[in-house]
């Protein structure tokens, strides 16, 4: 399925989680694509590769009965490839029914498809968050 362009992307996957559609949240992402998945929501960091890793991850999503606000901070185009940051907030209910906030910066890849449409390739959903950062870089030789 895809988005229409990479700074939507993030917006659909929104409405997929909203909507509480594995599906549409799954086919948003290319079959060879890679996401990593957060602590909060998965009870550990690994990577998911390929369509089922990328179902079974966005099925853990839709498990909290999640709202999913997102904002889309930048876009950068090359060719069929696109990288985006973006920053989410995610409400909804722990394993136990509690309610959680899962709250990141990400930093995604999207790869055009021979469809035209965008999809996520690689999905880092706390890359760009600010624990992250050092004060200074160590000095390079």
């Amino acid at each position: 399925m895809g988005a229409p362009s990479p700074d939507l992307s993030n917006l659909w996957l929104a409405r997929a989680f909203n909507a509480q559609d594995v599906e549409a949240a799954a086919a948003l992402y290319h079959p060879d694509a890679a996401i990593v998945q957060v602590d909060e929501v998965h009870g550990g960091t690994t990577i998911a590769r390929g369509a089922d890793g990328i179902r079974a991850t966005m099925a853990a999503y839709i498990g909290m009965k999640p709202h999913m606000d997102v904002v889309t901070h930048h876009v950068t185009v090359a060719g069929d490839f696109a990288m985006t940051r973006s920053q989410w907030l995610i409400t909804g209910k722990d394993r136990n029914g509690k309610p959680v906030e899962v709250h990141h910066h990400g930093m995604e890849v999207h790869r055009k498809g021979a469809d035209g449409t965008w999809y996520f390739f690689m999905d880092h959903p706390f890359g760009a968050d600010a624990h992250w950062a050092i004060e200074r870089p160590p000095h390079t030789e």
